[in-house]
């Protein structure tokens, strides 16, 4: 079923098993440590199924996407002083920069999400809501401009949901709650929310009152205006990683010291369960006399096996490459033996595929955040929590990410020096690029002693 027949089912809450819904709900279970491979059957007589362990790997992915396109922050830059004044306080009010690299981390596990700018006792709020939560119903190229957000509640025992439409209609930008109870049936919005109103109209707004982030991947599962997660198409090496990392856990198990002795040896006694249960007493140091016809028959043998370490580390190395080529990382952006990603500034000097991937990351939360501001600013004038008059130019922001215009100091004192040596600089450049200093500066720096004084 398309989501946008979704609403035409009558007076119920919205089907949530369609394959675009079930598509997040497995990449939220996978990204909380979960799959369709974390359980196995056990082995040894009783059977059963037993617990895949698990490296994390989907957890760690997003949560380092998340650094990489953040780490350092940004800048926003207004037209009017009062305007960033105004919507910078309203930032820091809602911790927007503790909250927002916690929401792309699971904006990125979950293919999408979504920040709604709304008032509350006239001040202005961000409710942070992941992608499992919001249902897109209206949308072009230029991207989803209208759609459900879904509220999920307990009072008095019972659950219910809370379903806040947003859509445009001609000049009308429309909010409409409708409460549903646990079986789907709808209720009286009073009945819990006494003071919400069933439906608000605003008039000429150019933008919805939420910005719609997603990561930068086209969508190859479905037709859906609905993002895609990082996860999606690296199932098959993520469930890999877990098997590796468990039968290396195994390995210990497994391969623990075994000693071989005779029956003879082995005394017995009956539990509480009433089965005799047989045992080897290593604690018994009393000699005792036992009848062989072999000698052989009394040795004591040591069989255990040799771990089998270096071979799985191995195999987690290369499976982790493979997830990088997966996710548009550069060959060992995510091993843990060479010290993990790298900061910002040092792939910005590489110019690895991590950073082209970082870079396109960064465009749609680019877009985003400038919608955000620009949001705030129109929702202040509305309430008139920003006092001073203001045409939609003056509205939006300017946004530069701090580690766009950094480089690595070492890359830098590289570049320079190759580029002496080359002869395509003099030593004057040379000196200006790896000190930061100006062409009127240089006589304060001295020929380092042994310098040629070329």
């Amino acid at each position: 079923m398309n989501i946008k027949n979704w609403f035409k089912k009558g007076k119920t809450a919205l089907d949530l098993t369609t394959p675009e819904v079930l598509d997040i709900e497995r990449w939220k279970h996978i990204y909380a440590g979960g799959g369709e491979w974390r359980y196995t059957r056990k082995g040894g007589i009783e059977g059963g199924l037993r617990r895949v362990n698990s490296l994390g790997t989907a957890k760690a992915l997003c949560t380092e996407l998340s650094a990489l396109c953040f780490s350092e922050q940004a800048d926003f830059g207004f037209a009017s002083k009062e305007a960033g004044k105004f919507i910078n306080s309203v930032l820091n009010e809602n911790s927007f920069w503790r909250c927002f690299p916690l929401f792309l981390e699971k904006m990125f596990a979950l293919g999408s999400g979504v920040i709604k700018v709304y008032c509350e006792n006239n001040n202005i709020r961000l409710n942070y809501i992941g992608g499992d939560k919001f249902i897109p119903l209206q949308y072009d190229e230029k991207g989803v401009y209208g759609g459900v957000i879904i509220s999920c509640l307990e009072r008095d025992g019972s659950c219910y949901k809370l379903h806040e439409k947003h859509e445009k209609n001609g000049q009308d930008y429309i909010i409409t709650n409708t409460l549903y109870d646990n079986s789907g049936k709808e209720i009286p919005l009073k009945e819990i929310f006494p003071s919400l109103q069933a439906e608000t109209r605003v008039k000429n707004l150019t933008k919805p009152l939420f910005v719609y982030f997603r990561p930068a991947s086209v969508n190859n599962i479905s037709d859906s205006p609905l993002g895609m997660s990082v996860l999606a198409n690296a199932s098959d090496i993520l469930k890999s990683l877990d098997i590796v990392f468990d039968s290396l856990e195994r390995e210990f198990i497994l391969g623990k010291k075994r000693i071989i002795v005779p029956v003879s040896a082995i005394k017995g006694e009956y539990g509480d369960d009433g089965k005799l249960h047989k045992f080897f007493d290593t604690g018994d140091e009393v000699y005792q006399a036992f009848s062989a016809n072999d000698k052989e028959e009394l040795k004591i043998v040591d069989n255990s096996s040799e771990l089998r370490v270096r071979e799985h580390i191995d195999a987690i190395e290369s499976l982790l490459d493979l997830l990088c080529m997966q996710t548009g990382l550069s060959p060992g952006t995510l091993s843990y033996k060479t010290g993990g990603m790298r900061t910002a500034t040092e792939v910005i000097s590489q110019g690895t595929r991590t950073y082209r991937t970082k870079t396109a990351h960064q465009q749609l939360i680019r877009e985003g955040l400038a919608d955000l501001l620009f949001n705030i600013a129109t929702l202040g004038k509305i309430t008139n929590a920003l006092p001073i008059a203001l045409d939609a130019d003056e509205c939006r922001a300017n946004v530069v990410f701090a580690d766009s215009v950094m480089q690595d100091n070492s890359a830098r004192i590289d570049n320079a020096v190759k580029l002496y040596k080359a002869g395509i600089i003099d030593k004057n450049r040379a000196l200006m690029e790896v000190y930061g200093l100006a062409a009127d500066e240089l006589d304060v720096i001295d020929t380092p002693k042994g310098g040629d004084g070329q």
